[in-house]
């Protein structure tokens, strides 16, 4: 598998929730606010408030969820994502805390999880385990067929084994900088995803879709809505 060149002047940062960079907040802290808040936006409003947010990060998806009418419970390892956030939703309940060891004793109609973070069992348990019985857990993951694939320009698949995969993806900001974020994940292949999800962590598969507009073998990442079994 081919990969584009990195560009010379960038910079690499990690997410890692052991050992937060404080670099990876400054990147995310860095870039614009979304402006496209699908499928977020139309499940959180259709769902008891507050919701929970897991890995709200720095706000680029929370504060215009904020701003749409959305109550949320943020949940983030990165002590620098959360203080960033914090001057931007200061009346917004946020815990530090690593989602595995996470354990708030109350339960949400909607929890949701707009990144590929769910794609430890572990992380999908403790996400269940804050999950009303009537509640919905929607979440977003890496597409394994699109790293298969090569991915896209500005991400550098440089392992591929179908269990796991490293690669890197290119920021260029607002002030030219390039910075590269390394990623090292395992894999949930949405051939998988019904029994990872009745195994792990005994939830029942409500609907797995891709983008709008958008085939889910070519989507750089896919979207699961479960509930409990």
């Amino acid at each position: 598998m081919t990969s584009p060149t990195r560009p010379s002047a960038s910079r690499i940062v990690r997410d890692d929730p052991w050992r937060p960079d404080p670099g990876f907040a400054e990147l995310y802290a860095s870039l614009p606010d979304a402006t496209d808040l699908w499928p977020w936006k139309d499940l959180a409003l259709e769902a008891r408030q507050p919701v929970l947010y897991l890995g709200i990060g720095a706000g680029r998806l929370a504060v215009p969820l904020h701003e749409a009418g959305v109550a949320l419970v943020g949940v983030d390892s990165h002590p620098g994502m959360l203080e960033s956030l914090r001057r931007r939703l200061p009346d917004t309940e946020l815990i530090q805390s690593r989602i595995e060891d996470l354990d708030l004793g109350r339960r949400f109609h909607l929890v949701i999880v707009p990144s590929n973070i769910l794609c430890l069992v572990e992380r999908l348990r403790s996400a269940a385990n804050h999950l009303a019985d009537d509640g919905s857990l929607a979440f977003e993951l890496t597409n394994p067929y699109w790293l298969q694939a090569g991915a896209s320009h500005g991400v550098r698949v440089q392992s591929f084994d179908g269990n796991g995969a490293r690669f890197q993806i290119d920021y260029t900001l607002a002030d030219g900088r390039v910075i590269t974020q390394h990623a090292e994940i395992p894999l949930v292949w949405p051939d998988e995803v019904e029994n990872w999800l009745a195994t792990g962590a005994g939830l029942r598969l409500g609907r797995m879709f891709g983008p709008q507009d958008a085939e889910l073998a070519s989507s750089p990442s896919f979207y699961v809505v479960a509930s409990r079994s």
